[in-house]
């Protein structure tokens, strides 16, 4: 099958994020009592997605398609969490947050057509466990996250 988008990540430092971004992370963090996210991270991944097709007729009718052509994925690997942004011209900019000790990541479904990672576990603002699938570049900085983040969580579950 042919991949949904065209992606690459980089590594940076979350003070060089955009402001926008950095804001809603910061209010998150706030919110959910996880402190300074921005100044703990272990790892700051940004990736840029740009998708290749046009959504199907059916997605664009129940509007369950992606509604931007290109967005940012941001993602942070703090000593117990991993915190996730996502920031579109439509869809605006989503934080999410989750414990590493209760995520497990997987190939998942869209990993057959996509580069990226599901996450599963009990995210913020939810009552069950869900699935979040966070693309990556098949990159170098990519698979460097991804390796970073199983370290991560395993790290924890052992600890």
């Amino acid at each position: 099958m042919d991949r949904l988008y065209e992606r690459s990540s980089r590594r940076c430092e979350a003070g060089s994020l955009d402001p926008a971004v950095r804001d809603a992370i910061a209010a998150h963090a706030e919110a959910h009592q996880l402190g300074d996210v921005l100044g703990a991270a272990r790892w700051c991944c940004e990736t840029r997605s740009v998708r290749l097709k046009r959504p199907g007729l059916l997605m664009r009718l129940t509007k369950s398609g992606d509604p931007d052509k290109e967005h940012t994925t941001v993602a942070l690997i703090l000593p117990r969490y991993l915190v996730v942004a996502v920031a579109g011209e439509q869809r605006g900019i989503h934080v999410r947050s989750i414990r590493l000790e209760d995520v497990s990541v997987g190939r998942g479904l869209a990993s057959n057509i996509d580069t990226g990672v599901s996450a599963t576990g009990l995210w913020s603002g939810t009552t069950e466990p869900a699935s979040f699938y966070i693309g990556l570049g098949d990159d170098t900085d990519g698979k460097a996250f991804l390796d970073t983040l199983r370290g991560a969580i395993a790290e924890v579950k052992t600890a």
